[in-house]
């Protein structure tokens, strides 16, 4: 009884302590020139009790506007005196709410940052960051534009940060250097993210100097996302029997999904400037990177706004897949082969890339073909794909566009007569053999059209091949990866589905239809079908739907 009566005693002295507390906090007032007073104490006599209680104050009670008022008028009057000693006090002074007061607050804490950072340069950094850090707070994710209220805070940092860069021009690469540095950890979910990457678009509208430093920093987060999204897929475990809850909640997809949509919306908004900014970044960051399924639609989306930005687009990709172009990338064999698949991918999905951008590039591709069977005929081995990769990848896209492309190919007696120009025999059958490292998808989809319009008859060598891989002691390796299969995240691909092409099968006979046309048809039959199909039905429709890599349509993925 006795110890249960001083546990009773203690439980009410704490919530009395607490509750004294927390009067104490709401009552709590700044006199006015305390704050001043306190840091002449310490410059002058050296004596810390009242800064170290005012450091407690700033950490622990909210202050109200007029205690904010006098905090930041009293650093304002000893702003030269504010040195290295201050970091701590400075720094919990910057955290403290301030772009949410009145603008009379939110004024005068900018002319207190302003006189601060002049006078000593060293906080700098300091400032900057707590700036930056305000772009990930958390918060609610948004549909077409952020509340207002959210929209006034970040158009005060704003404000702010340009303020600074104006009276400090050096401090661009500073800025520059804390973005990268305080971007959202790509788990962090879709709010910090998508606000995030907002903010920094809406940096380089006044500061147009950092725009493709900013565009690339975000590009190399979203290819990030992205690979993980790719890597979770393969490594996703086969489905149990029967299925468990789990409180594990996978943002990444819908996070890459809203960030790739502010993306898009840049490129629509500003066109020409940032359309030729993410063509550089395309080169340096997207190209050498193999397997990633998303960020290069906004490649996609870029050249289908802009026939300029395509044709530049498309030029700079053959310069790296046939290796010409000094400052390319194309000289490494990888990169080189993935210049062919973006090539390819682009030249098959895109719609507005007109036929006669395909007939220009299958012409130079097949040139180039031909030049390399012909610089290389004295060679006896053909098993060194690794020395003739480009050809084969080159090669790879030629078969892919003529079976993806070949009802535009075969329409008329004309492009038939082009076909045939491109001499594809001679390319199946040459001694280095590029049908044998061909997906198998794609050689399917090639020798059936090719031999239906009696063009190239590969049945021969397809077969020869098959007996020489089943004697083979080593597996052989396809690559698979096609850039421009059908996009499947659903909000910013509203936006990326009119402008891509379906794949439709040689023996339809129907006219081209979009991604999204795609989609909607196949979501209506689908209602219609589940209605009334029988389990068995519904098993043998979900089979006939697995299409091979490359030929996917949105039917196939859904």
């Amino acid at each position: 009884m006795a110890v249960a009566a001083q546990k009773s005693i203690a439980s009410l002295m704490r919530k009395t302590l607490d509750r004294q507390e927390a009067t104490a906090r709401i009552n709590f007032r700044f006199k006015e020139r305390q704050v001043e007073k306190i840091i002449l104490r310490v410059v002058k006599d050296r004596n810390s009790v009242p800064y170290n209680e005012l450091i407690k104050v700033l950490r622990e009670y909210p202050l109200n506007d007029d205690n904010y008022k006098i905090l930041i008028e009293d650093c304002l009057t000893c702003v030269m005196l504010l040195g290295r000693e201050f970091k701590q006090f400075l720094a919990l002074v910057c955290k403290v709410d301030w772009s949410g007061r009145s603008e009379e607050c939110v004024e005068l804490f900018g002319r207190f940052i302003l006189n601060l950072v002049t006078a000593h340069t060293y906080h700098c950094p300091m400032v900057l960051a707590n700036l930056i850090t305000q772009f990930k707070a958390n918060g609610d994710n948004w549909d077409e534009h952020p509340p207002a209220e959210t929209v006034k805070l970040w158009s005060n940092i704003h404000s702010l940060i340009a303020q600074i860069v104006a009276t400090m021009p050096m401090t661009s690469d500073l800025l520059m250097q804390i973005v990268i540095e305080q971007f959202p950890y790509y788990k962090a979910g879709c709010f910090p993210n998508r606000a995030y990457i907002h903010n920094l678009i809406w940096m380089t509208k006044y500061l147009p100097s950092l725009r493709e430093h900013i565009m690339t920093a975000i590009v190399i987060r979203m290819v990030e996302m992205d690979s993980n999204i790719v890597d979770r897929a393969k490594n996703k475990q086969p489905e149990l029997m029967f299925e468990m809850e789990t409180d594990e909640k996978d943002e990444l997809a819908p996070t890459l999904d809203y960030c790739m949509l502010e993306m898009l919306r840049w490129l629509e908004d500003e066109r020409d400037p940032v359309l030729f900014t993410i063509c550089n970044v395309f080169e340096r960051i997207v190209l050498p990177t193999h397997g990633i399924k998303h960020v290069q639609f906004l490649l996609l989306y870029a050249t289908s706004i802009s026939q300029a930005c395509a044709d530049r687009v498309l030029e700079r990709l053959w310069a790296a897949a046939a290796g010409a172009g000094a400052g390319l990338q194309g000289g490494a064999p990888a990169t080189r082969r993935t210049a062919a698949a973006h090539l390819a991918g682009l030249l098959a999905r895109a719609v507005r890339v007109p036929n006669t951008r395909l007939i220009h590039y299958l012409r130079n591709m097949s040139e180039w073909c031909h030049s390399y069977i012909t610089a290389t005929q004295e060679t006896t081995s053909n098993d060194n794909t690794k020395v003739h990769g480009a050809f084969h990848a080159i090669c790879h896209s030629i078969f892919y566009l003529v079976a993806f492309k070949h009802h535009h190919l075969f329409a008329s007696k004309e492009n038939v007569n082009f076909v045939e120009s491109l001499n594809l025999p001679r390319l199946v059958t040459c001694n280095l053999n590029p049908l044998r490292t061909c997906p198998p998808q794609v050689t399917r989809g090639f020798a059936s059209v090719t031999r239906s319009h009696q063009v190239v008859y590969c049945q021969a060598i397809i077969e020869k091949n098959s007996r020489v891989t089943l004697q083979a002691s080593n597996v052989q390796e396809y690559d698979d990866w096609f850039p421009y299969d059908p996009y499947m995240l659903p909000v910013s691909g509203k936006m990326i589905w009119p402008l891509c092409v379906e794949y439709k099968d040689w023996g339809r006979d129907n006219e081209d239809e979009t991604q999204y046309s795609g989609m909607k048809r196949k979501l209506e039959e689908d209602d219609d079908f589940l209605m009334t199909a029988s389990p068995s039905q519904k098993l043998a429709s979900s089979l006939s739907n697995c299409v091979s890599p490359g030929f996917r349509t949105s039917e196939s993925v859904m």
